[in-house]
């Protein structure tokens, strides 16, 4: 007979659904390290690891108390019946099995109760660095008369100030921003983030008495190169409001991916910069900072020497980052400064309505929306076939058939098919490898899965000895002699790698939705397959409705829609409260 308090073997065995062995693995591991034989604690560490994978820092102890986890599945062991799921005592209960352990922040031990939070240590520990750091850095420092001065006269030529009745949003941003060292700057697409940023940067040159040392950066390559495009659109708008053009100048026209920012060496922890070698920087932006993690911003924060400012910019409705943390989505609304008009759609835009009622939890709302809108449209299932063919001869065929590369670009730049998962036959795989087969039979240049004139692709690995990242986008052009390269549109240039140099390369018709933050498209195709449901959230689709600018078609069925819309992801966290 098994003694309730006692971690009983068959835990090992027992294929509860969702667990994973390592999550198995780490419970034995860590309750052998604390000196536990407590079953309830052996379960708590695996429903904290399973967390971890999924994005959350910790596990809330009064958000599983009492419900069952792990839904049942065959038990693999016998081979008859079923393995029920694990339920979870009353909080007290599970208050006392942790406070058992010696597991207090003064502890020293792997995993850390703290606020009623079960943390592995290293997610507390970037916690505090994380939540220190920006408290350190949220208090105001008022601007002095004379740079108050200079702050009003510069802010007047850079925003409108006609329409009085209309509150700028984009000016109010500024004028928040510049008497913080830390300052959020969140809002959605079209809200002109990157133009507030831009002007941000100016007024900031210009109210120093030295100048001041800029870096910028984003979590990917391709976020860095829309980053770096929208700030040099901005700067050549503002050259015509006859701005002191050495301010203009002032603002970098590079910037990094926040690997190659930190100096992050591949296959290690180790960085070139860090607390006791800190970047040698007056101002770090970073944009896109929804998908930047919190073990990232805990290096980058300790990476600032202290008097450098911190512009942080993303829209928090979007998808979190894939590692664990929502570092935007718990910043309080107090420090941020928010964008809320939309100048890319039109007042009466379904897009941007769309977005909105998505982004609210309006299911019902959103699906008429997504019916009655000339920009919307939806894919009935009997339809997707002729309407796949007819966005490969309206958008792929063209890019194929392209005299120039610069041709093919734009083409490519037109249209994409965004999916919430790889697998099955609407996953992205099951998308590009249909594409493909249409496309062979127009094109004999075409074959399927091997390499070809014209193929748009996607770098799946980092390779840093060629400074080329997971998510990078190329096309696949043949040489004067024959042989292919794949070329790769970098500031505004095209780069040129060897198709032999490159293993780690995909098709990209399509691509995940996660794939897609910082891009857009004039026309998306959001395919939702049914077994996706349990990936989905009104996160995600706002994230895939949002990268549209003129056009959205969606393949979905009403049902998966709704409960889509009204799941809004929530990750634990204790940053929130440091924060606040």
């Amino acid at each position: 007979m098994i003694v309730p308090n006692l971690v009983p073997t068959a835990i090992l065995h027992k294929d509860y659904a969702g667990l994973e062995a390592i999550d198995g693995f780490l419970a034995t591991q860590l309750c052998q390290s604390l000196g536990s034989q407590n079953a309830i604690m052996q379960h708590l560490i695996m429903a904290l690891s399973r967390a971890l994978r999924n994005g959350h820092s910790c596990l809330p102890l009064a958000d599983i108390a009492g419900q069952t986890l792990w839904s049942a599945v065959s038990d693999i062991r016998t081979g008859t019946g079923a393995a029920p799921g694990y339920t979870f005592d009353a909080f007290s209960v599970l208050m006392d099995s942790a406070q058992s352990c010696a597991i207090t922040a003064t502890d020293e031990a792997p995993l850390v109760l703290d606020n009623e939070r079960l943390y592995l240590r290293r997610y507390w520990c970037f916690e505090q660095q994380v939540a220190q750091h920006l408290l350190q850095r949220m208090q105001v420092h008022p601007l002095s008369a004379a740079q108050q001065m200079t702050a009003d006269s510069l802010l007047a030529q850079l925003f409108d100030k006609s329409a009085e009745a209309q509150v700028d949003w984009q000016a109010r941003a500024v004028e928040e921003a510049l008497v913080r060292q830390v300052s959020v700057i969140s809002g959605g697409p079209g809200t002109g983030k990157t133009h507030t940023v831009a002007r941000l940067l100016l007024a900031l040159q210009a109210i120093n008495d030295r100048p001041l040392s800029i870096a910028m950066a984003a979590p990917t390559g391709k976020a860095k190169e829309r980053l770096v495009e929208s700030i040099n659109n901005a700067k050549t708008q503002l050259l015509s409001k006859g701005i002191d053009q050495s301010l203009i100048k002032s603002i970098p026209d590079t910037a990094h991916t926040l690997h190659g920012l930190l100096g992050l060496r591949p296959n290690s922890h180790g960085a070139r910069h860090h607390k006791a070698n800190p970047l040698a920087i007056d101002l770090l932006l970073i944009d896109e900072v929804s998908m930047v993690d919190l073990p990232m911003m805990a290096r980058l924060l300790d990476a600032l020497p202290e008097h450098c400012k911190l512009i942080l910019v993303g829209d928090a409705q979007q998808l979190p980052s894939v590692a664990a943390g929502s570092i935007l989505a718990d910043i309080p609304p107090h420090v941020i400064s928010y964008l809320h008009t939309s100048h890319r759609f039109k007042e009466q835009s379904g897009i941007g309505v769309l977005a909105q009622q998505v982004m609210n939890n309006q299911a019902q709302e959103s699906w008429h929306t997504l019916t009655n809108s000339e920009d919307l449209s939806l894919i009935a299932d009997s339809e997707f076939e002729a309407w796949l063919e007819h966005m490969c001869d309206q958008h792929f065929v063209p890019m194929l058939k392209a005299k120039t590369l610069n041709e093919a670009f734009a083409c490519l730049n037109q249209f994409r098919i965004l999916a919430a998962t790889r697998q099955g036959d609407l996953g992205i795989e099951g998308l590009n490898t249909q594409v493909e087969r249409l496309l062979s039979r127009r094109l004999s240049q075409v074959r399927l899965a091997q390499n070809y004139h014209g193929k748009p692709v996607m770098v799946t690995k980092n390779n840093h000895a060629l400074g080329l990242f997971n998510g990078d986008i190329g096309i696949m052009w043949q040489t004067e002699k024959g042989a292919l390269d794949v070329c790769f549109l970098q500031a505004a240039e095209v780069r040129k790698v060897d198709v032999g140099l490159l293993q780690d390369l995909d098709a990209v018709y399509a691509m995940t939705i996660h794939k897609t933050q910082g891009s857009e498209f004039e026309h998306v195709a959001l395919v939702v397959a049914p077994q996706a449901e349990r990936l989905l959230s009104s996160q995600l689709l706002y994230t895939a409705i949002t990268r549209a600018k003129t056009t959205c078609s969606v393949k979905v069925s009403k049902p998966v829609w709704c409960k889509a819309v009204a799941n809004k992801t929530q990750r634990w966290s204790g940053l929130r409260a440091l924060l606040s």
